[in-house]
């Protein structure tokens, strides 16, 4: 019985010195890797410490003992033997707030270099695992594998079971969907060169098992990025094409590009409304960015100001806790204003699926609040926040959200997702034949705008 009393407090003292981990600067020598208990620990407290007071979102996961699970993990980061297991235990302790804001960013950051994946893109369908995309390389072509083969499981596991124990516990998306749409750019990962073996279910019902080499590069065409990826590091911010029919298709990859918003102030300004069929703002693969850049590309879209999505945050004080009184939230949102200038009136359909996130579940959320923009295909991610940054031992960084987003009108959708008013997911067959229905439901949405 004495072990455990002495690990609480040699815990609690080092409770004392998280503060002064969290304002060490990056290359500061606290930053330093040296494995010593009193290191490990103190990251873990400076997790802990944080999302004690100021965490937002304790209510949506009553089930959890935030204490207790501290307490339970400090044996577990003392008993680490090199950085990257403390760090993978990092963040499955951050993992357990389960909310798409707040994670640890390991030193290695979001994508280890010295991993790599088999050059395809794994996409949840219906539940199940099915190859999206994949380059034409001799080992895929030898494989037999084709765009809608299922994955039933990988290195003999279960693929169900081998996502949820060996991504979601560290990378948490804030709602289950968006754990399907986003993580699976981890799901094949693994140091590179080495091999991972798939069972896989084709077209024709044969199952059978297949072994790749985790190397991306594809000869002649360099990596080869899952279409996430792809959005996030190499297509530019916002692509605008001209579909036939008259259609404005406006793909946003991120919201990141100050530039953004006056090039699309520039595409309203020359659209000629009695050609316009309507605007088709394509966020499936966009995971969010600056809420200035969102915001004014909504004023020129609306006649009336709209609010932003609500902002509700913790406040503690502690001399309010010693009189007894319960801590009061502070709520904050920003009033949209319509552009002083050339605004488009006409119809908008907005694409989104479960990658889409933050700043990129912002924008729709506010036009339909304004009745000017129908949402197509499926929930949003269901993630906000703001995050806090906080430096942890060895380089890396524990990230937070710093408030709960609700609907303008006060609804949920932290967690949930903004709900589409048509509801499109892909099947199988879609994936196998290159057949985008929610594209095909959007320009139905537009056809019947009028009637």
């Amino acid at each position: 019985m004495g072990r455990p009393r002495v690990i609480v407090v040699l815990t609690l003292a080092l409770v004392l010195t998280a503060s002064a981990w969290c304002q060490a600067e990056p290359d500061s020598p606290a930053d330093e890797w040296t494995g010593a208990p009193e290191q490990k620990v103190a990251g873990l407290a400076t997790i802990w410490a944080e999302a004690k007071y100021a965490f937002p979102s304790f209510e949506a996961i009553p089930e959890l003992d935030w204490d207790a699970s501290f307490r339970e993990f400090v044996p577990r980061v003392m008993a680490t033997e090199t950085m990257d297991d403390y760090y993978w235990t990092l963040m499955e302790f951050a993992g357990l707030l389960e909310d798409g804001h707040t994670s640890v960013l390991p030193p290695w950051g979001y994508m280890r270099p010295d991993y790599d994946n088999p050059p395809l893109e794994v996409q949840v369908v219906g539940g199940s695992f099915v190859v999206a995309r994949l380059a034409d390389t001799p080992e895929i072509s030898a494989a037999g594998l084709a765009a809608g083969d299922e994955i039933l499981a990988i290195d003999g596991v279960d693929t169900r079971t081998y996502f949820e124990d060996s991504v979601n516990r560290y990378y948490p998306r804030g709602s289950s969907h968006a754990n399907d749409a986003v993580n699976t750019v981890y799901i094949l990962r693994g140091p590179s060169g080495s091999h991972v073996g798939l069972k896989v279910l084709d077209a024709s019902g044969e199952e059978r098992d297949v072994t790749l080499t985790r190397d991306w590069m594809v000869p002649g065409a360099g990596p080869f990025f899952p279409r996430i990826l792809l959005a996030l590091m190499a297509d530019p911010a916002m692509e605008i094409t001209t579909l036939d029919g008259g259609a404005v298709l406006i793909r946003v990859n991120h919201f990141e590009d100050p530039a953004m918003g006056d090039q699309f102030l520039e595409l309203i300004d020359s659209l000629d409304e009695d050609e316009v069929a309507g605007l088709i703002f394509d966020l499936r693969f966009c995971m969010g960015g600056r809420g200035d850049i969102a915001e004014k590309m909504i004023g020129a879209l609306i006649d009336e100001p709209v609010s932003s999505p609500l902002w509700r945050y913790p406040r503690y004080v502690a001399a309010e806790a010693s009189w007894g009184r319960p801590p009061e939230p502070g709520e904050a949102s920003n009033t949209i204003h319509p552009r002083d200038g050339r605004r488009y009136l006409g119809p908008v359909v907005a694409l989104t699926s479960g990658v889409t996130s933050s700043t990129a579940e912002d924008f729709p959320i506010s036009l339909r609040a304004a009745d000017r923009a129908v949402l197509v295909g499926e929930n949003t991610a269901g993630s906000a926040g703001n995050a806090l940054e906080r430096a942890l031992p060895g380089g890396g960084t524990f990230q937070m959200a710093t408030f709960r987003a609700y609907l303008p009108d006060g609804g949920e959708y932290v967690g949930i997702g903004a709900v589409p008013d048509v509801a499109v997911a892909p099947a199988r067959e879609d994936i196998r034949d290159g057949v985008d229905p929610a594209l095909a439901a959007a320009l139905d949405v537009l056809a019947s705008w009028e009637e």
